[in-house]
């Protein structure tokens, strides 16, 4: 008797259907994100992520539930792309953090393991169905995997490896920023990056002890990448996108014919703060508008409209925010007690003592003379 003439039946269960069920969402997200507007590169990622894990999930499936057998053709169709789920993670994540960066053609370098898996896979592609039956019969009665699953599942949890080393690092990159912008979208962005590196992790460990320990449910793994799918819709759903025109005290038909898209805008923000740390240009008593854009070498009218919208302020609160929280640091520095108040002022950009005192106060509810001397005597203020 050939193996052809084994009959093996579908099965499919209850984990069957709850994966299936995250695969139809992924497919029905991917959609959705291609037709919304935002960051166009950032939504494609995100699309051919969800995508690429709902074909996944869905040949997982396939295979457990022995529907493979029903549909030969369908078998192994999913196996190239395990390979472009972590790299999609990453250019996503990149896109949404490093906005300095758009895809480029080098990045299709990301996708070579899954050209190669694809060029492996091809003979099988291309034989008949009752072949590839045959095929898939004797791995189902095999006592051991084959070397091609021993080889695909060391490569792979290889790969998702290192991008997650490549993931924590642009979390620390973006952390560093998002601390003085303070956006509700900064935020949304920073929690999703660190969610998405814990999930990753999670389900990379899961991973190994799957292939570790055979006794574990087949569909257990997939099932994480489906929960995964829903929160990526939920996550897209919960960050802000880049608004245009609303912030408080705005009008937005002052941008209405502004060329500065959202894209453009999020990349002088980041720009711009970080000139801020590194350069303090807000020192300069005579700091205008068009000197800091000369400097940053962005249009001045671009970089009024960014600080407007990008951080809901005017171009005087925000450079006399970085004066005061400098302010703050010289007064409570021991080092620095020589100095007088209007020293420090002067010191900071400010060019009088009765403009320091005014704006100092409407950002701590205190002078300067009296915030140095709470700062002095806190040790007085609050025993431990």
């Amino acid at each position: 008797m050939q193996i052809t003439d084994i009959t093996i039946g579908p099965n499919i269960g209850f984990l069957a259907v709850l994966n299936l069920l995250g695969a139809a969402q992924g497919i029905l997200l991917a959609l959705a994100l291609l037709t919304t507007g935002g960051n166009k590169t950032a939504n494609r990622l995100l699309a051919a992520l969800t995508l690429t894990i709902s074909i996944v999930v869905s040949g997982a499936v396939l295979l457990t539930s022995n529907y493979v057998f029903a549909f030969p053709h369908l078998s192994r169709l999913h196996q190239p792309f395990v390979f472009l789920a972590a790299p999609l993670l990453f250019l996503y994540l990149r896109e949404l953090t490093a906005r300095e960066q758009r895809f480029e053609r080098k990045d299709f370098l990301h996708f070579i393991p899954f050209v190669l898996c694809l060029i492996y896979l091809l003979p099988y592609y291309l034989q008949s169905g009752k072949a590839k039956i045959q095929i898939l019969v004797s791995e189902y009665i095999q006592a051991e995997f084959g070397q091609w699953y021993y080889v695909r599942s060391a490569v792979l949890i290889t790969q998702v490896l290192v991008y997650l080393v490549l993931i924590v690092l642009s979390i620390v990159k973006y952390s560093r920023n998002v601390k003085p912008r303070k956006s509700a979208r900064d935020k949304a962005v920073l929690f999703e990056v660190r969610f998405f590196v814990i999930a990753t992790a999670v389900l990379w460990c899961a991973v190994v002890l799957r292939y570790a320990i055979s006794t574990i449910p087949n569909l257990l793994v997939p099932l994480g990448a489906s929960v995964l799918i829903y929160a990526l819709g939920y996550l897209k759903m919960r960050r802000p996108e880049p608004e245009v025109g609303k912030k408080e005290g705005l009008s937005a038909k002052k941008y209405e014919k502004s060329t500065l898209t959202p894209e453009r805008s999020e990349r002088y923000l980041d720009k711009l703060i970080n000139f801020m740390k590194q350069e303090q240009p807000f020192t300069d008593g005579d700091l205008t508008i068009q000197k800091l854009a000369e400097r940053l070498a962005i249009p001045a009218h671009h970089l009024s409209q960014t600080i407007n919208e990008g951080l809901g302020q005017t171009f005087s609160d925000f450079i006399n925010s970085y004066r005061i929280e400098e302010a703050k640091r010289k007064l409570l520095d021991p080092a620095l007690k020589h100095l007088s108040v209007l020293g420090i002022a002067e010191e900071v950009g400010f060019n009088s003592k009765s403009s320091f005192n005014s704006v100092f106060k409407k950002h701590t509810n205190m002078t300067p003379s009296e915030f140095r001397n709470a700062g002095n005597g806190d040790s007085q203020l609050n025993p431990r």
